[in-house]
């Protein structure tokens, strides 16, 4: 009795560390029960457009900014300059059912692959950072902590200040919007 449970223990822990993956897309499952396959909201033009600007703003020096609405609650996020956003850009304006995991993030999995940034491990997420695990799971962090994944960062939450409130403790529909640059 005394092996076993220090084992059963190990076990729960390597459970509940498992973030986003991409094996449960392949059946469309997400621990919430729905679909995998987020909506995306934007038409084509619209589209390119944006990534054409972003690509502008982004040679220009200036920062790109993402607004994130949660029900009311309004949030700005700064973008990194990587491929990987420049691709997640380009779905823009988009919303989507994120559920719960763990107790810290809410998550995503995108209909398109985006990844085209190598990951890397973070050791630290913080409150307010926006990632992609893996190639499609877009990932919105409301808690800081330690981490043995690793994810390509898209941006973080300039304010994070009632993040977590906002998120609540299931899952909900976030969108995501870019700020129209003067």
């Amino acid at each position: 009795m005394k092996k076993i449970l220090p084992l059963f223990l190990t076990l729960a822990m390597i459970f509940a560390l498992v973030g986003c993956s991409n094996i449960a897309t392949k059946n469309g499952y997400t621990p919430s029960g729905k679909s995998a396959v987020s909506e995306n909201k934007s038409a084509d033009e619209h589209n390119t457009s944006q990534i054409d600007s972003v690509t502008e703003v982004t040679a220009e020096g200036k920062m790109i900014t993402l607004n994130i609405a949660v029900g009311s609650t309004r949030f700005t996020a700064t973008l990194e300059d990587n491929e990987t956003t420049k691709a997640f850009v380009k779905q823009l304006p988009l919303s989507v059912d994120m559920s719960e995991l763990n107790g810290n993030e809410k998550y995503n999995y995108l209909s398109s692959n985006l990844r085209a940034d190598a990951s890397s491990r973070p050791d630290t997420i913080n409150e307010g950072d926006l990632m992609l695990y893996g190639n499609n799971c877009l990932v919105l962090f409301y808690k800081t902590f330690n981490t043995p994944y690793s994810y390509v960062k898209l941006g973080h939450i300039n304010n994070t200040t009632g993040l977590e409130k906002a998120l609540g403790s299931g899952s909900i529909q976030v969108t995501f919007s870019l700020v129209k640059q003067p």
